[in-house]
């Protein structure tokens, strides 16, 4: 019998790239401007994810398994397109998240309190953009987190599209 011969995709494609780019967020870094990034497919980390049992958690009561294979399966189809592709398709839903909109939840704070364990340890301009996606799965579910270095921190779990009302 003939072994099966599986198609593994091949890191060193975009090792050099990917190098260019990385490193682990560092509070208060700049990073990158999205238009360094718009190439690179993204990488994702949960260092920064909400794990805390509140509506934004991960780990909310109110998900269930169909919620997490959405997940999953949306940062499948996410990890082979590009930064630039996702902020252009109208689907994904991927933009900023402007804390100035009167219908935005969240404030920064909040966010900050993500990143550090105390607000004053982070000025609202070292505050990396926070940006939200559609989880494409069903139709109030997003992800919201942060770009550094062409890596999306997830930070929160919308599912019940909370963050970012439409109206």
């Amino acid at each position: 019998m003939a072994k099966k011969e599986y198609k593994i995709a091949e890191p060193q494609s975009q090792l050099s790239e990917i190098q260019k780019h990385s490193g682990k967020y560092q509070i208060k870094d700049k990073g990158y401007n999205f238009h360094d990034i718009k190439s690179l497919k993204p990488i994702f980390a949960f260092d920064y994810l909400a794990l805390n049992g509140c509506d934004l958690s991960y780990n909310n009561t109110k998900l269930n398994t169909s919620d997490f294979i959405g997940l999953l399966n949306c940062l499948k189809d996410f990890s082979g397109k590009t930064y630039q592709t996702l902020k252009e398709t109208r689907n994904y839903r991927f933009h900023p998240i402007d804390f100035d909109d009167k219908r935005v939840s969240i404030t920064r704070e909040q966010f900050k309190l993500m990143l550090v364990p105390r607000v004053e340890l982070l000025a609202d301009n070292e505050l990396p953009t926070l940006y939200q996606f559609d989880l494409n799965y069903i139709i109030e579910a997003r992800a919201c987190g942060f770009l550094f270095k062409g890596v999306f921190y997830l930070v929160w779990f919308d599912r019940f599209h909370q963050v970012y009302p439409r109206n």
